[in-house]
């Protein structure tokens, strides 16, 4: 009985360390795995922030259209033009002066009657603008051409009296408070 137990004893033995050889093989695999996909998942997320955050947009937070008359073939030039100036950079340097053509990074704030209007700020968030796009109620662009970068300047303006996108602005007299933030070069 003796050789039997030995034998028995032995059997549990390999089995156990067979177990403990697939376990090993199952933990090594997953140190490699495991990092594998976190980066995969990371570049994946980095891609798509990256695809989703480009492009010049004239809303407020709350999404709701401010100082922006855009057509479809406006919004389609001032794409090709970004596409053109993506590559850029921000220039913040202070002598900067924005011209007609540049792309300009700004914050502005809209008043009306002294009092701020929904929509009519970029709530410091900063909104990319091609000065001379036409994407802007008339005045605003031209308002920015030959500012410098840093400056804060006041933009007495109307908006159009068909203005569409929000009818209790049309035909109105407003301020935008606006900060040239930078210009692409």
């Amino acid at each position: 009985m003796n050789k039997q137990n030995k034998k028995i004893a032995q059997e549990k033995r390999r089995i156990e360390r067979e177990k403990a050889e697939k376990k090993a093989k199952v933990v090594n695999l997953l140190k490699f795995w495991v990092p594998v996909v976190a980066v995969v998942v990371v570049v994946i997320v980095l891609i798509w922030a990256v695809a989703t955050s480009g492009g010049s947009s004239s809303k407020g937070t709350d999404g709701t259209e401010a100082a922006s008359q855009t057509t479809e073939s406006q919004a389609s030039e001032t794409q090709s033009s970004d596409s053109q100036t993506e590559a850029a950079t921000l220039n913040t340097e202070t002598d900067t002066v924005a011209e007609n053509g540049d792309k300009v990074n700004i914050d502005y704030t809209g008043y009306m009657d002294g009092e701020k209007f929904e929509g009519g700020s970029t709530d410091g968030q900063g909104t990319d603008l091609v000065l001379g796009s036409g994407s802007y109620i008339d005045g605003f662009e031209d308002g920015v051409v030959g500012h410098k970068v840093g400056e804060t300047f006041d933009l007495n303006l109307k908006f159009p009296d068909d203005y569409k996108a929000n009818t209790e602005l049309a035909g109105k007299d407003v301020t935008f408070e606006v900060t040239l933030n930078g210009v692409y070069k």
